[in-house]
Order: C-alpha cells, then sequence, then structure tokens
C-alpha cells in the first residue's frame, strides 16, 4: 500500500480491492493482541482457522503485514501502516452497524411533533416524557398549533406526528388514536349570577352570550362541543377570538361566557374569571394523535407508546340532556 493510500468500503462489506471485513476484524485483532492464540479465543474461532485467514489477506494485498518467529508475533513497517487504516474502515462499520440497530429499533433518527397549542400539558406531555425517556437517541423536534395547522402539516409530510382535538372529519390518509378525555367546563365572569351554581346544567346557558373560538381552527371539537352542550339550540355566539386567552380576556370583561378543557384551568388564570364544572353527564372533549402514513419507525414507536399511556373516558352521549 503506497504512502497517502486509504482503504474504501464497497457494498457488501469489501474493500475498493476485494478485501473483506472480515479479515480486517482479523488482522486488528492479532495486531493488538500480537498472539494468534488470544486473538482467536477473542474471535471465537479455531487458530489455525486465524492463522489461514490472515495469510489470505497478506495473499490479497501482496504485503507482508506480521513476522512470525520463536519470540512471538511483530507487526512489519507495512503491517503498521496497513493497521491504523484497518482500525478505521473497521470503526467506521461499526459505527454504521449501530446507527441501522438503533434506527431498526426506532432508538435513533428524529420526530417531528407538533402539540396543541390548547393543551400543552397533561396526558400529551407525559407521553413526549416517557418517549425520551426510552429512546434517548432520537431527536424531538417541538412544534405547536391548532388542530388543522397539525392536520395539515402532517397530511403533508411536514410533521411525522401530532396532537389535535377530535373527532377529525377527514382522516382517511391518517393514522388517528385517541389518547385522553377531558372535562369540558365553563369560564364565567365572577359578577355572573351562575358563578352561585355549584355545578352549570345545560339549560342555564341558553340564551347568555358566548365568546367562542374560529370553527377553522378545530371544525370537529367546535360541533362536537356545542351539540354536546346546546343540543339543537343554536347557542348566542357574540364574539370570535383566535385563541382561549384572548376568549377568556373577553369574559373577564364581561362579554359572554366560554368554554374550554379541564386541563387549562391551571394554566389560564384570568382575573374576573369563574371556572364552573357542567352537571353530569359532562360533556368532554378528545385529544388524539395523529400520524403521516406511511410513518417512519421513531412515528410508530411514538404511536406505539401513546396507545399504552393513553387512557380514554368516552363519553355517553345518549345521557346527555
Amino acid at each position: 500500500m503506497s504512502k497517502g493510500q486509504s482503504l474504501r468500503l464497497e457494498p457488501k462489506g469489501r474493500l475498493s480491492w476485494g478485501v473483506e471485513l472480515r479479515n480486517l476484524r482479523y488482522f486488528v485483532a492479532v495486531a493488538s493482541e500480537l498472539h494468534f492464540a488470544r486473538a482467536a479465543q477473542q474471535l471465537f474461532i479455531s487458530q489455525p482457522a486465524l492463522s489461514q485467514q490472515i495469510r489470505s489477506l497478506e495473499a490479497e494485498l501482496g504485503l507482508r503485514l506480521l513476522d512470525r518467529n520463536s519470540r512471538g508475533v511483530h507487526l512489519t513497517p507495512e503491517g503498521e501502516a496497513f493497521l491504523r487504516e484497518a482500525k478505521i474502515v473497521v470503526r467506521d462499520a461499526d459505527r454504521a452497524a449501530e446507527v441501522a440497530r438503533a434506527l431498526a429499533t426506532g432508538g435513533a433518527g428524529h420526530l417531528r411533533l407538533s402539540h396543541l397549542r390548547t393543551m400543552p400539558g397533561g396526558v400529551p406531555e407525559r407521553i413526549v416524557s416517557e418517549y425520551q425517556q426510552r429512546y434517548p437517541g432520537v431527536e424531538v423536534i417541538p412544534e405547536s398549533g391548532s388542530t388543522e395547522q397539525n392536520l395539515d402539516r402532517v397530511r403533508t409530510g411536514q410533521l411525522d406526528a401530532a396532537f389535535v382535538l377530535a373527532p377529525i372529519e377527514d382522516s382517511a390518509e391518517l393514522g388517528c388514536l385517541e389518547v385522553a378525555s377531558e372535562p369540558i367546563v365553563v369560564a364565567i365572569p365572577s359578577a355572573h349570577p351562575l358563578t352561585k351554581r355549584r355545578r352549570i346544567r345545560r339549560e342555564d346557558l341558553v340564551g347568555v352570550p358566548l365568546v367562542w373560538y374560529p370553527r377553522h381552527n378545530s371544525p370537529g371539537f367546535y360541533d362536537s362541543s356545542l351539540s354536546q352542550i346546546y343540543g339543537d339550540i343554536s347557542p348566542q355566539i357574540v364574539r370570535t377570538e383566535p385563541n382561549e386567552e384572548r376568549m377568556l380576556i373577553a369574559v373577564s370583561q364581561g362579554l359572554g361566557i366560554t368554554m374550554l378543557l379541564a386541563g387549562r384551568t391551571a394554566t389560564l388564570r384570568f382575573p374576573a374569571v369563574v371556572y364552573r364544572r357542567f352537571a353530569e353527564p359532562e360533556p368532554t372533549g378528545v385529544i388524539a394523535l395523529v400520524s403521516h402514513v406511511p410513518a417512519s419507525l421513531a412515528a410508530r414507536r411514538f404511536v406505539d407508546l401513546a396507545t399504552q399511556l393513553g387512557r380514554i373516558r368516552r363519553p355517553d352521549h345518549h345521557r346527555q340532556s
């Protein structure tokens, strides 16, 4: 091998002039031990077989790599130069195999995941935290958006998976898993007479001004929540706001009531706003996980984990008035 010449792997683990990767491993082991018997034991092959492989390697290269005499085994100058190159090839091959194994088990790669702006914590957060503990080699690239934004980005392949509010109107080309349900609660101006009630009945809200969000943010949840609460009666929507924070500001100003998932009440506290739960049966919102089809292995592992950790309590809509 001339000065500056390097070894390159070709497909099937062979060097550019036909040397097998296995024989490189054998040579590196013998050169490290400088003892055929110990190297053979390390490689789990017989000593005669190892000696034969090293002779075959020397014949293929046209180089004498090792001096063998009664005093032991020593590297020739050519062997020392070749050893440096052989170690690089073996190291790179081992690293490639480790990456392949990690990818095959979902333990490497990346996961482009979007949370719901309206539900940053709760069960989704626990699923993500557990996933990162189980698969630390996977880079989770977090984003956030509304249900419709998340759905569009999963459909177009910009995201691997995303949390959304169910039901989903068109999920035929997506994987969809319901992972959690949350009670829907009422946010009421503190001066409103309804704050005197411990639980709110649906009929209490008839004719009460409602501050709500645009339907295009989460069409399925929009229709489901209003149907659960108002039935066939059209609510009196007096103001539309783009997010919960703006909705609650309007409530604090006395413009009307609004609704949100119970999990958000712990982090969204506004002056002059009181939260009340509904009388049984409580309306609920369902959080789902959608994934791109076909899903990457990292995404499939995430869905599998969400299946294990998600807890869904399905509402009994037939009991509602």
